[in-house]
């Protein structure tokens, strides 16, 4: 009988852990794939500060490769990558 034993495997995998936005960093690439969205695709993240007036938000200004602009203000513990279609 082992002294500190448990029911759980020891190969147990575990989830990778989520990216929020208040991990990301000016120049990363981000994945918005909704279906259906106009915002679907990669987008490189040109500006992220603080938003002045709600501490909890960012204000991130996102670049598309065809050049399109997109600013958004996510919650800072949101995940950063959205996926919708897995």
């Amino acid at each position: 009988m082992e002294l500190f034993a448990t029911d759980a495997p020891a190969n147990v995998e575990t989830a990778a852990p989520v990216r929020t936005w208040a991990d990301v960093r000016r120049g990363e690439r981000r994945t918005y794939n909704v279906p259906g969205s106009p915002w679907r695709g990669t987008w490189t993240v040109r500006r992220i500060e603080q938003h002045p007036n709600a501490p909890y938000a960012l204000i991130v200004d996102l670049v598309n490769e065809d050049g399109r602009v997109w600013q958004s203000c996510p919650h800072r513990d949101a995940p950063a990558d959205v996926d919708a279609t897995s």
